[in-house]
């Protein structure tokens, strides 16, 4: 039995037991001068939260989510209304407000004049003048990022007040690299580093992990891509992710005469899988010969020494070629211990018309079960292809895919509650949109985190973020795994032309860190702009959520 609890409201409150602890850490450009001697427990009972008439649905969310945390640390239930006003009424400069947003309120008019008064790039005020609490930010993000703040820096788990010296006023800004969503969960891009400098043979399929179950060595990083190369290169960080080194090549040794280069994966065992203990590493791959039309295999490598050597061991799958062959492994343990391999599968063309994903079991990592279907359209066009897995703690599992027979590639979805077993296979499962803004499509990826919402944080995405396929996709994260999603900004973009043949972005992936953090890893332009859309760089980024919550297990 699985508990979620909400703690971090509670922890950060505790550094506010004192009335007198006022400055935000993160906050710039407020002023001290502006502060009295003494500070002020304000009691919110009377309060009524005051928002513009127009709002987003993520910022009516939002809102709703701040009253909710502000009841959840001092006992009161605010009154939430819109700033609508009767003809010839005019708003009473007396009633206790927090205004949020763009209010026609004279506090929110005067803050908002402040901020673009200042002059140093702050994008957000908070303001106390008495009566009126004033949250204002020059953009959506900025808004949303001052809520936060407010709740982080003012509000106190004792008694119904919240604590700050009055009156005040702090400006402050909200980074490029970071992003608010409707729940108040910060998602910040700590850093991004190059894993394999400017590159002409276009790394695409990068892939990274984290080691987790090898003793002293949790913590080592480990990644790799498909390129022009008739090898898969194996890339090592012992720092966090911030600088890397090719320590290894890996090459198909058991069929003479076939190329292993093609669409990596990486994996470490979780458990004692036959002969392979805890922590061995695992890449699979896909073998083919040189013309691509005789034969194409399915094969995994194993290390036991952290990726020094490797030894390709079993062959999951066989086919004939581009027009008969299979794609795309992604492997993971299930619920039992055995090791699955999900995978595209082209084999049954002649009798399917059509691509297929499909799964194998194996019990010992070596001898492989009979092929099961989890997406298998009866629309033979819709090709579905490049299957990725999540595992949310213990409520599941999500896998994600793109539909290439759709405008664009859409990407979809569908969950199930243990690894093996799916719903109809005939089902083309779910898409994953925020709505009319909403799109991402094709080469997806899907990762789960336990942070930043009572389940966790599952983050998924495409390659495009348009259905003319010219634009990098954002980002997408489910708080309800996977029920509902919100985009953010991606923190490796590209834009794609066409005519230059690039091939940014072509399979990217995720990776949770031991910390919670989402990894990044994706081939994008390099930082100099002379040389894109001539060469590309394989480049991580580290993206931090900071929720209010986190999914715990018992």
């Amino acid at each position: 039995m699985k508990k979620r609890i909400l703690s971090a409201l509670l922890a950060l409150t505790c550094a506010f037991t004192s009335v007198g602890m006022l400055t935000a850490c993160k906050n710039e450009g407020g002023d001290p001068s502006q502060k009295p001697a003494t500070d002020t427990s304000i009691n919110l009972t009377d309060f009524t939260i005051v928002h513009p008439t127009s709002l987003s649905k993520t910022v009516r969310t939002a809102i709703g989510t701040f009253g909710e945390l502000i009841e959840s640390a001092t006992g009161t239930k605010l009154a939430v209304k819109n700033d609508s006003l009767l003809k010839g009424e005019k708003p009473d400069e007396n009633a206790p407000e927090i205004l949020i947003g763009a209010t026609n309120r004279t506090d929110t008019d005067s803050a908002a004049a402040d901020l673009t008064a200042s002059g140093k790039g702050e994008n957000y005020v908070i303001r106390f003048t008495g009566k009126k609490i004033v949250i204002y930010g020059a953009d959506e993000n900025a808004l949303l990022y001052a809520l936060r703040q407010f709740i982080d820096q003012y509000v106190v788990a004792s008694g119904k007040t919240i604590a700050f010296a009055e009156p005040f006023t702090t400006l402050g800004t909200c980074a490029p690299t970071t992003s608010v969503l409707s729940n108040l969960t910060v998602a910040e891009t700590e850093f991004t580093a190059t894993v394999e400098p400017r590159h002409a043979m276009w790394p695409t399929y990068g892939r990274v992990i984290e080691l987790k179950y090898n003793g002293e060595n949790n913590g080592t990083m480990f990644a790799t891509s498909q390129w022009a190369d008739p090898s898969f290169p194996v890339y090592r960080s012992t720092n966090g992710g911030t600088s890397w080194r090719r320590i290894a090549s890996v090459s198909e040794t058991l069929t003479p005469g076939l190329i292993g280069n093609w669409q990596p994966h990486l994996y470490e065992l979780p458990c004692q899988v036959g002969d392979m203990p805890a922590g061995t590493l695992l890449l699979s791959g896909c073998s083919h010969d040189a013309e691509n039309q005789q034969t194409m295999q399915i094969s995994i490598w194993r290390s036991f020494d952290l990726g020094k050597s490797w030894e390709q061991y079993t062959i999951v799958d066989t086919g004939n070629g581009l027009s008969d062959g299979m794609y795309e492994p992604f492997l993971i343990c299930d619920e039992d211990g055995s090791l699955v391999c999900f995978y595209s599968d082209e084999t049954e063309v002649s009798k399917s018309g059509g691509q297929r994903l499909v799964f194998r079991v194996s019990k010992d990592g070596k001898t492989w079960g009979e092929k099961k279907y989890c997406v298998a359209p009866t629309n033979q066009g819709l090709r579905p292809g490049m299957v990725s897995v999540a595992k949310m703690g213990n409520e599941g599992y999500l896998i994600v895919y793109e539909m290439i027979g759709e405008q664009g590639g859409p990407v979809y979805y569908k969950t199930s509650k243990k690894l093996t077993e799916w719903d109809d296979p005939q089902s083309k499962g779910t898409l994953i949109t925020a709505g009319i803004k909403g799109f991402t499509g094709c080469t997806p990826y899907c990762e789960w985190t336990p942070a930043g919402g009572p389940m966790g944080t599952v983050i998924a995405a495409g390659r495009f973020g348009s259905e003319d396929v010219t634009t990098s996709s954002d980002l997408y994260l489910s708080f309800d795994l996977g029920k509902s999603w919100q985009p953010i900004k991606a923190p490796l973009e590209f834009d794609y032309a066409k005519e230059s043949g690039a091939n940014y972005a072509y399979s990217f992936g995720f990776f949770t860190g031991s910390d919670g953090s989402i990894y990044y890893i994706n081939n994008v332009f390099p930082d100099d702009p002379q040389y894109h859309y001539q060469f590309s760089e394989l480049k991580i980024a580290k993206i931090r959520l900071d929720g209010f919550a986190s999914y715990q297990e018992k």
